[in-house]
């Protein structure tokens, strides 16, 4: 785990991860590893018992606190490394082979490195990005696409999203039929039906979100969906985020296949 918060000379990283045996000793006791702005951490698979660990040789990658924000640097040739958004939406950013000092966009993330024996997952606390103040009559004024969140048409395409925000990026997108389900304890939609459903995802589609081109085929291959495109457009653009959920009823958001 990478934990990082500011201080008065920077930023400041603890980093501590588990193998089988436990938790790995590095720089510092209790598995511990202090980083502060400006230091580096290298690690790579020990050969003795074949587990990511600290400064083992050779190198696979390296984590360095820059003066605002965590790096990664990719030291492999050959194999690509994720960067997971631990706070949904299923966002993830890719450090390819020899990719050095991707800054890590996350506030909270999450690592994957795959090896032969498994995949190592570091998690990374980093701190808050910097914001532009702004009052709110200014906020909605610069905003490029609005959209009203009391509005049932953006309760609908919290529906949509809802289990890739929940879940992963590989979580199916609601049938209307589930849609309708998932609705029925909103007063708003006690009367709803596929075709009530089916007119906000057609507004959405035509009027609030560009997302024509999203649903067109490429190479003559499957055409996506309107729902499909709505919930790719509204979560690569954080339209649609995880406290977005709270509109929705209480419940489940499992699936069952239609």
């Amino acid at each position: 785990m990478v934990s990082g918060q500011p201080t008065a000379a920077g930023v400041e990283v603890i980093v501590t991860w588990q193998s089988d045996s436990g938790h790995l000793q590095g720089r510092g006791s209790g598995g511990r590893i202090n980083l502060k702005t400006g230091e580096e951490l290298k690690f790579g698979i020990s050969k003795r018992s074949g587990n990511i660990q600290p400064n083992a040789e050779p190198s696979l990658g390296a984590l360095k606190v820059s003066a605002e924000q965590p790096t990664v640097s990719n030291l492999t040739t050959s194999t690509t490394y994720a960067v997971e958004n631990l706070e949904g939406g299923a966002e993830l950013v890719k450090v390819r082979p020899r990719q050095l000092d991707l800054v890590i966009p996350f506030e909270m993330s999450r690592i994957l490195i795959p090896t032969s024996a498994g995949v190592t997952e570091l998690t990374v606390y980093a701190p808050p990005p910097r914001l532009l103040q702004m009052d709110l009559a200014t906020r909605a004024m610069v905003s490029s696409i609005h959209l009203d969140k009391t509005s049932k048409y953006f309760l609908v395409l919290v529906a949509l999203c809802e289990p890739r925000l929940r879940g992963s990026s590989m979580a199916a997108v609601p049938s209307l039929r589930e849609v309708v389900e998932r609705l029925r304890g909103v007063d708003q939609f006690k009367d709803a039906n596929r075709s009530s459903v089916n007119y906000h995802i057609d507004y959405l589609a035509v009027r609030k979100l560009p997302v024509s081109q999203w649903s067109k085929c490429e190479d003559d291959g499957p055409k996506h969906s309107k729902r499909e495109a709505l919930v790719a457009f509204a979560l690569r653009f954080d339209l649609v985020s995880e406290e977005d959920l709270r509109l929705l009823p209480p419940g489940s958001a499992s699936r069952r296949a239609s």
